[in-house]
Formats: C-alpha cells, sequence, structure tokens
C-alpha cells in the first residue's frame, strides 16, 4: 500500500514549490479539517492546524494527531492527519508542531501538503490509542466505514487474527471477530433493490508491517495473530494499520486431508493454478503442485484438475509426482477445450474400464460464441470389487466472476446461467449413476444475488437471483460441504473473506455408504512468499483442494456377509439416538473416531439389547464407528 508513498512524496515537492501564500489562511483543527463525512470540506484549501502532536514518522511523510486536551469529543471526526512534508530533521514522534498547506483528498485519505512545518516544542504527551475490538471496525454495512472516524489516528490491536494472507504487496488482511469472515449470499452492499445484499464485511481492515518502518513480515497467513500500536490509514476502500511496532503469534493453518481407510475409494479436486509450459517458473510450479498432491490431498484415486494448460503439463505432473513417490502411478486424461487451459483428470491404474468424455464443447451462448471455455469432462469407470461398484465424475470450470458488475456484465451473468442451465441438464440425465460433481465452480454455495450457479446445478431452492434458478435437477444433488463446520466451508479467500468456490455435489451414491468431504488448508491461506519453496507444499496454487471419501458398499456387504458387522438404522442419525446392531461380541470396545482421525468416544455394545446410543452432545459431522477391524462411516446431523 504505502509502496505508493513514493507518487504521494513527489507531489508534495510540486506543492512545496510553490509560491506559499501563508498570510490570511484559515486557522483550523484537525477535527475539523476532517469532518464528519468521507471527504474534507476544506480540500484544495489552504489551512493551518496545530498545534498537534506528531505521532509516527515515515520518508517524507508523518502524522499528527489533536492534542487530547484540544479533542472535539466527537467520536464522528477523526482527530489524525496524514502529512506529506520534505522536513530536514526536527520532527519526530512527540514533537508538537504547527502545519500549514493545502488539504488533497488522496485515494480516499485526507492528507495536507505541507508548505510550512513549524516544530513549537518536544516530548509531547501522545493522545490515547484507541483499541480496536469486534466493535470496531463495526461488521454493520454503512455509506461511510466505521475506520473513516478514526483515520490518521493511534490506534492499538490484541491478537487480530489473520484472514487474508500476505499478498505481492506485502499486505494482509486481519479481523477481530471469532471467527473467519465468510462470503454470504448476495450483491456487495448498498445492493440492488429486489435482490440479496451482502455487507461486504466491513470488519476487515489491513497491516502494512513495515509502512511505517517497523520490520517487513512476509509470511503472515491464517492461523496466524497480529498485535501492536500505530496509526490508521485508508487507501481507496481499504483501511490499513501501520504498525510503529508489532508482533505475531500462532503459526499458518496447514492440514493435509486424513488417510484413506482400506477399501476406500477417493475423489479429489485441484485447481493447479495456470500449470502452463510456457510460464517462466514452470519447474517450480510443477514440484510445488506434485507435492500438494502427494502431501496435501495424499494422492487421490481420482483426481479433477482445472486449470491444465496442456496433455505435456499433464504428463510432466503424473511423472514429477512419481518420482516424489514411487508408489503413486497416476494415468493422465486430457481433453483440449476451448481456451488455453482445460479441466483434466489423473487416475490411478487400479480402476477399470475408464472411459473419459468431453461434454457441451460445441454448444453456443444465446449471445454468441462458446458457451463452455472449458467443456465439462465426465469420467466414468469402475472400482474392482465383487459385484463392481461403478462411479462417475464430472470435473467443471465454469466462467468466473470477473465482469459480474461493469460494462461486459449482461454478457458475463448471461454466460454464467447457460452454463450452470447447461451442466444441470447433465447432471439430470445421470441422476441413475453415482455421480459426484466436482471442480472450480468459480461460484458460492449460495446466490451472489446475480446468478445462482451452485443452486442451478445442485436442484436446490434460491434466496433470489436477476437470473431464477430453472427447475431441472430433481432430486437434489448432496452438497457435502455442508457437512462441515461452517468456518471450515471454503475453498478461496477474496480480499479477507473466505469462500467457498470450489465444490463437490453427488446424486445418491447408492452403491457407497456414506461420504465424507475434506479440504487440504495450505493454499489459500498461505502467504505467497512460501510460493517458490518446492520443498514446501504451501501456496502451490490459490485455492484449496479438496477430497471425498467413499466405501464401496459391496465391501461393507461383504464384512457383514462374513462376519455380521454393524448395521446402523437410520444413517444420518442424531446425538442421544438408540442404533440397533447385530451379532457383535459384547468384549470388544466400539470406538468413534471425527473426521480428523481423533478419537472422540468408546463404548461397548449392550449385547442383551443389541443396541449403542450415540453420546449426546456429539457436534454434527461425519464419523467413523470402529469395532475390532470394521469400520463403517457414521453421519450425525
Amino acid at each position: 500500500m504505502l509502496k505508493n508513498m513514493g507518487y504521494i512524496c513527489r507531489m508534495a515537492c510540486i506543492f512545496l514549490a510553490w509560491p506559499a501564500a501563508l498570510t490570511g489562511q484559515t486557522v483550523l483543527e484537525i477535527w475539523q479539517i476532517q469532518g464528519s463525512g468521507g471527504i474534507s470540506p476544506y480540500t484544495f484549501q489552504t489551512v493551518t492546524t496545530g498545534p498537534n502532536v506528531v505521532t509516527a514518522v515515515g520518508s517524507g511523510f508523518f502524522f499528527m494527531q489533536t492534542p487530547e486536551q484540544r479533542s472535539d469529543g466527537d467520536a464522528l471526526t477523526a482527530e489524525g492527519l496524514l502529512v506529506i512534508a520534505s522536513v530536514p530533521g526536527g520532527v519526530s514522534v512527540g514533537a508538537a508542531v504547527t502545519v500549514t498547506g493545502q488539504i488533497n483528498e488522496d485515494d480516499g485519505m485526507t492528507t495536507l501538503y505541507a508548505q510550512e512545518v513549524t516544530v513549537t516544542s518536544a516530548g509531547a504527551a501522545l493522545p490515547p490509542a484507541i483499541a480496536l475490538g469486534p466493535a470496531l471496525p463495526s461488521p454493520l454495512p454503512a455509506a461511510l466505514p466505521s475506520l473513516e472516524r478514526i483515520e490518521g489516528m493511534r490506534v492499538v490491536i490484541e491478537e487480530a487474527r489473520v484472514c487474508g494472507p500476505s499478498n505481492f504487496d506485502e499486505d494482509a488482511a486481519l479481523s477481530l471477530g471469532a471467527a473467519l469472515p465468510q462470503r454470504e449470499p448476495g450483491i456487495l452492499f448498498p445492493g440492488q433493490s429486489g435482490l440479496p445484499v451482502w455487507d461486504g464485511n466491513p470488519e476487515i481492515f489491513w497491516i502494512d508491517p513495515d509502512g511505517l518502518n517497523a520490520p517487513n513480515s512476509r509470511f503472515l497467513s491464517v492461523g496466524m495473530q497480529v498485535s501492536g500500536s500505530g496509526v490508521m490509514m485508508q487507501y481507496g476502500t481499504r483501511y490499513f494499520f501501520l504498525p510503529l511496532q508489532y508482533s505475531t503469534s500462532g503459526s499458518a493453518l496447514v492440514q493435509a486431508v486424513r488417510p484413506k481407510a482400506p477399501g476406500e475409494l477417493t475423489v479429489g479436486s485441484y485447481n493447479a493454478l495456470q500449470l502452463r509450459t510456457d510460464v517462466s517458473n514452470y519447474s517450480q510450479r510443477l514440484a510445488k503442485a506434485a507435492r500438494y498432491i502427494v502431501e496435501a490431498l495424499r494422492a487421490p484415486d481420482i483426481l479433477a484438475l482445472q486449470e491444465v494448460g496442456s496433455l505435456t503439463a499433464l504428463q510432466d505432473l503424473a511423472l514429477q509426482i512419481g518420482q516424489l513417490d514411487a508408489g503413486i502411478s497416476y494415468i493422465p486424461y486430457f481433453r483440449t477445450g476451448n481456451d488455453d487451459i482445460h479441466v483434466a483428470f489423473l487416475v490411478k491404474s487400479g480402476l477399470q474400464g475408464v472411459n473419459v468424455t468431453q461434454l457441451g464443447k460445441d454448444m453456443f451462448l444465446s449471445l454468441g460464441g462458446r458457451l463452455h471455455d472449458r467443456p465439462p469432462l465426465l469420467l466414468e469407470a469402475q472400482l474392482p470389487t465383487t459385484p463392481p461398484t461403478p462411479i462417475a465424475v464430472l470435473n467443471l470450470h465454469l466462467r468466473s466472476l470477473l465482469g459480474i458488475e461493469g460494462a461486459d456484465a449482461n454478457f458475463v451473468r448471461t454466460k454464467r446461467h447457460e452454463q450452470a442451465v447447461s451442466v444441470a441438464q447433465m447432471v439430470q440425465a445421470r441422476q441413475a449413476q453415482n455421480l459426484v460433481v466436482v471442480g472450480d465452480f468459480n461460484a458460492f454455495p449460495f446466490t451472489d444475488g446475480y446468478v445462482d450457479v451452485a443452486s442451478q446445478i445442485a436442484g436446490r431452492s434460491s434466496l433470489g437471483a436477476q437470473f431464477a434458478v430453472q427447475p431441472i435437477v430433481s432430486p437434489a444433488l448432496t452438497d457435502h460441504a455442508a457437512s462441515l463446520p461452517e468456518e471450515g466451508r471454503y475453498s478461496y479467500i477474496f480480499d479477507g473473506s473466505a469462500q467457498q468456490i470450489d465444490h463437490c455435489l453427488s446424486t445418491a451414491l447408492s452403491d457407497f455408504v456414506g461420504a465424507e468431504l475434506q479440504f487440504a488448508r495450505g493454499n489459500t491461506g498461505a502467504a505467497l512468499a512460501f510460493s517458490p519453496n518446492t520443498q514446501l507444499f504451501q501456496r502451490s496454487s490459490d485455492h484449496d483442494g479438496l477430497v471425498l471419501f467413499l466405501l464401496p458398499a459391496a465391501l461393507v456387504s461383504a464384512h457383514e456377509a462374513a462376519a455380521e458387522a454393524l448395521r446402523w438404522h437410520p444413517n444420518p442419525v442424531a446425538a442421544g439416538q438408540r442404533l440397533y446392531l447385530k451379532g457383535l461380541d459384547a468384549s470388544m470396545p466400539l470406538l468413534l473416531f471425527d473426521a480428523l482421525g481423533r478419537q472422540v468416544a468408546e463404548g461397548r455394545v449392550d449385547t442383551a439389547a443389541g443396541d449403542w446410543v450415540v453420546p449426546v452432545g456429539l457436534p454434527p459431522g461425519v464419523y467413523v464407528a470402529q469395532v475390532g477391524g470394521l469400520r463403517l462411516r457414521l453421519c450425525v446431523q
């Protein structure tokens, strides 16, 4: 953010070169200059203010604030001000200064371009810092953001959580709530009449670690916290905490999916972020992607990939994975689409009868041109069970949200809607299959206010959109992310807001018992500075990949026939519900594990009554019950 300060300082030199008409200027307090709106009422006017206390000094600029005894006591008016000045010494924190110059608005920040700076004393008491917390920044949307009222003022934060990792400018997003800010349904506030509105998560603000010459931190990542003191600055629509001093705690959230259990089938999805042979860092990108697939996704049996540049890139990726782990052998499946990036599959050699078909490549948009830039790719195969278990996976990479507002808005919205309708028809035609629909939908699990892509494909009702959802898919598909805790339902972080744009839906999957979804953390929440390190899988992409764990019913049936194993009625169940079992040895404990493989309960089956009670207070989710060597998925709602 302050990487742009050089431009502002050059502008200051222009101002300083002007003849200084310092007589008859308006004398004002800072809170009068700031006013109670978003723009100073004295913009482009020459004013004098002071003496005020210098609170922070940068290169060619400093911040000053009204002394506490002259405060107007009005929470609606800021009492800090950014001063652009080339002052040869004498200005330091704690100095009292009087400044004359011209008021300007630079990217939303009220700025005083100094023509004259007079230091009147040193060692002045600093005004008290304002503590940021759950109520400030306000979580409520407003025409005037709450942080506008403390622009340029001293602030202090305590354990603000990183909700958006360090970016190309080495800035990171912060929030002070108990949970990650989530993208919610609707159009960004103030929205449009008659359509859902999203508040924009106004509680998010940003940190520029070295904006005031404090040590830089390029690795701020989700999972970490920041504490410190400094000043608040506006740049565009963002408000930045510029620390004089700060500390960090916690560590980046890095979490692989669990190992698969014996007999399970795993279906993964991963956006490989423009994996193209013509990029300068191709070898690095290839190594990172392979490491993420092996170490974070644990090499799913079927891996649906998006943003693959070519068959060569896909083959190179399969080779790189094999070099990283000789026990993994992937067969690449690639079809050329209508774009320079494509959807593709990597499939382990144990599956039988693999057939890959491209769908909708020659379909046209009603406004002209191809409908699908990256045509959906359907994989059909069989698992070698007795009898064989069929599985189908539809891999999607739909039109992005880019341009959904602006000159091309009608084209973008129409294309997103017609693509969703097209995919819904493909899904409905395959309702009888064990169909898993995965990929980068470039859409939230709910309406964005203009188009409700995910609900159209899943056959769900919508909260409303400019393009209404058409009744095509019935029965509705299962959204496997819905079983996760709300804070864990994201695959992408944009401007500090966690959002799920990568999805995993399915038909009834009648040939499988239960289904469990996990995201592999370490990409979207990790700082960009991790990207060059090929020894770590962090930031191999800007999306977190996902894996769906499925257990073929044929294997469960075989176990039951051999050992009269578990029989649950019904599944899913509720905490506290009594489950009826059959033929279990009471001497063996029944163990219950959560989705991360942690044991959460232990009990014994009442063989006389033939039952077991699900523990009361068990949070909703997917669990694995185990008696001896027998395991069965248990969904608690």
